[in-house]
């Protein structure tokens, strides 16, 4: 038999085994980073894992932005913590944030920036079926206080902070 099919038949178990794991591996797994001058959390690049999608609260995760423009476009990866999920009582007043009852946050401190007064933002709610409430660690995060809800759908994986 000729030497280089011979070599080619020996190495065809572990090409095949090194593309399965490279498939796997970027099926599953995809790096975020957060290109933002002032970031909202304490990490700049996160390894986002798309299987792990069960959402538990003060876990970090990436999901896909709506309603978030002019500052971020739809679609936008965007990485914050869950503070809240459904069922939850979210009350915001331009002083601070409360989620069931426990301090979240320190109010709207990005209303003026936004143009808006701070009685715009301010709510008194249970957090629906299937949606989220994320928030950022910074004083000035653009998160949930000033637009909302995501919906579980939008919710890309869990992300692990890597630096």
């Amino acid at each position: 038999m000729n030497r280089h099919l011979r070599f080619l038949l020996k190495a065809l178990p572990f090409s095949l085994l090194a593309a399965g794991a490279a498939w796997y591996a970027t099926s599953r797994y995809e790096i975020g980073i957060d290109p933002q001058k002032n970031t909202c959390l304490d990490w700049r690049v996160f390894l986002i894992d798309r299987y792990d999608q069960d959402v538990e609260r003060d876990a970090i995760y990436a999901f896909r932005s709506t309603q978030m423009e002019p500052f971020f476009r739809n679609g936008t990866k965007v990485i914050k913590y869950v503070r809240g999920v459904p069922g939850d009582r979210v009350i915001v007043t331009p002083e601070r944030v409360t989620i069931n009852g426990e301090a979240q946050g320190q109010g709207v401190l990005l209303a003026k920036r936004l143009g808006k007064p701070a009685s715009r933002y301010r709510r008194d709610e249970i957090v629906p079926a299937d949606h989220l409430w994320f928030m950022g660690t910074s004083l000035d995060s653009f998160d949930s206080r000033y637009w909302g809800y995501v919906s579980k759908v939008d919710v890309l994986g869990r992300a692990y902070p890597i630096w």
